[in-house]
């Protein structure tokens, strides 16, 4: 009898046999669910001549029934699989229906030289978007290619990692980070051949806002490595087209140049402060802008770090140690911390602001903050008024951490523009007391102040000290520098409100803790 294949469309629940080709797009990892007794599955997704795709699943021990079939991008006859309604949220196409593949599945290879190229077209979202989605479970589908490989990393928690640097037409590098599986299969693949530029597509990705913003696989994500498509095809042409300036980009670390990885947002995607406080607890993260003040009651600006993965750790700043988060031997350095207030005229939020963009704001560096502290030095009015004479745009970041047992929501500035780096947004401000909109903060915000005009005389003549010593010490030691042997993604205490964006500014400091300018300064008084 002639076999008789129908589209993936005309295959409905009230069928009992049926037989359909199909081309594998994709196929998972051995998965296992949250349930109770916990069940393996492998997911599938497929596609007929039509381009319909379909997911299907298989269970169980008929994953291993299945082992050697159904291979990505080859072509099979399917026969006899349960047909299931499918639940909208995992759809993958207009297909209303799942399949269940099992034992009793006739599976039959198509033989062919060669697969043809995929007639499924795929919804890829752009670099420049990501951001929208930075830290939520809204995963992003993308097409790039792979130019650099870094070395794995073992994890305190058991797992491996592996960083990649991947690019697009938009030539914005950035950081994919693969896990367990993905790590130990596709990343091997991919480290092994990278000066193939291999052309990826990313399915259900996380995009997260370590070092600013990466990408990362989860368990349920995909990894499709030279997919047979018409767009694969066209992004390797562009890549070795351009793959001059690409390799500039990367020698250039564009791939943690806050910069480029969030560059000052269009004016449309700034929301209220009011409006950030209603949806960051389920968009995780927005553009603000506002006037700032410096936040109440601390008493440190700054926090000890590991040079090399930016990590809070409590060891004395030059200290030379081998870091257990990255794994890499590394300088302890100060980093600033500052907590601010930013306030737009419809509400005022509480967060943190790290690193260079702190030191954007105030007039010290955190090794000026850090000599600072240990001679016991309260300058928080001189921070408070220097703090008062900006206006920034900044990415703020929501997320909670345990305090005596109870889930406390915290705000960490991730990137941020003063008005003289973002001019061209219109930054609209309502006063609090006159409910009035001021159309261009520019007018209103003062220029610059040096920090000699902050100052008593008496605090102004050590901070002098210090930055005299600063400088000529750093004529002495070389230059400390932040480039990065690699990457290590993980999670970092809430309390710190830590990223691991922080990495990109020098910091020339003293290794002999003991021996500083002040404290010199103080000896010789003696």
């Amino acid at each position: 009898m002639a076999r008789r294949c129908l589209s993936v469309h005309e295959v409905h629940d009230k069928m009992r046999r049926w037989t359909v080709l199909v081309q594998v797009v994709e196929k998972s990892h051995v998965l296992t669910s949250n349930g109770s007794p916990p069940i393996r599955f492998q997911r599938l997704v497929l596609t007929d001549s039509e381009g319909t795709m379909v997911s299907a699943v298989i269970y169980g021990n008929d994953i291993r029934y299945f082992a050697n079939l159904l291979q990505p991008f080859k072509r099979y006859y399917i026969t006899g699989g349960t047909v299931k309604k499918q639940d909208a949220k995992y759809k993958v196409s207009d297909y209303q229906f799942s399949w269940v593949l099992h034992n009793k599945t006739l599976v039959e290879e198509y033989v062919e030289p060669n697969p043809p190229m995929l007639p499924c077209t795929f919804e890829f979202t752009k670099f420049e978007d990501l951001f929208r989605f930075a830290d939520t479970e809204n995963v992003q589908n993308l097409q790039a290619v792979v130019v650099t490989a870094f070395a794995t990393k073992e994890q305190n928690n058991g797992c491996t990692t592996r960083d990649f640097i991947v690019v697009n037409e938009e030539k914005k590098p950035m950081l994919l980070t693969l896990w367990n599986e993905f790590e130990q299969n596709q990343g091997t693949q991919l480290a092994n051949s990278i000066g193939n530029a291999n052309v990826i597509i990313g399915m259900k990705l996380k995009i997260t806002t370590f070092n600013y913003l990466s990408l990362t696989t989860k368990p349920g994500s995909g990894l499709l490595i030279n997919p047979p498509s018409s767009e694969a095809n066209a992004l390797k042409e562009w890549y070795n087209a351009n793959k001059e300036e690409i390799a500039e980009l990367i020698q250039q670390m564009a791939y943690k140049d806050s910069s480029k990885l969030l560059p000052p947002p269009s004016a449309d995607d700034i929301i209220s402060v009011a409006n950030a406080f209603n949806t960051l607890k389920d968009v995780k993260t927005a553009w603000i802008t506002g006037k700032i003040s410096l936040s109440p009651g601390q008493q440190k600006f700054w926090f000890e770090a590991c040079e090399n993965c930016q990590k809070a750790i409590n060891v004395d700043v030059g200290w030379v140690m081998r870091c257990p988060s990255c794994k890499e031997e590394s300088k302890v350095v100060a980093r600033t911390r500052v907590g601010i207030a930013v306030d737009d005229g419809t509400g005022s939020i509480n967060t943190v602001i790290f690193g260079p963009d702190a030191e954007k704001l105030i007039p010290f560096t955190a090794l000026q903050l850090w000599e600072a502290h240990t001679e016991e030095l309260n300058f928080s009015a001189e921070l408070s008024s220097a703090i008062r004479k900006h206006a920034i745009v900044c990415f703020i970041r929501y997320y909670e951490s345990d305090y005596q047992g109870q889930k406390e929501g915290k705000y960490n500035i991730i990137k941020a523009y003063t008005t003289e780096e973002s001019v061209h947004i219109p930054m609209a401000i309502t006063t609090a007391e006159t409910n009035e909109k001021i159309p261009d903060i520019h007018a209103t915000v003062l220029q610059p102040t040096t920090k000699n005009e902050f100052f008593s005389p008496s605090t102004k003549k050590v901070l002098d000290t210090i930055a005299e010593s600063s400088a000529a010490a750093n004529e002495v030691l070389p230059t400390v520098t932040t480039a990065k042997r690699a990457l290590v993604f993980g999670t970092v205490p809430p309390g710190f409100g830590l990223n691991s964006a922080e990495a990109n500014t020098p910091t020339s400091l003293s290794t002999n803790a003991p021996g500083s300018p002040l404290k010199r300064q103080r000896d010789n008084e003696l």
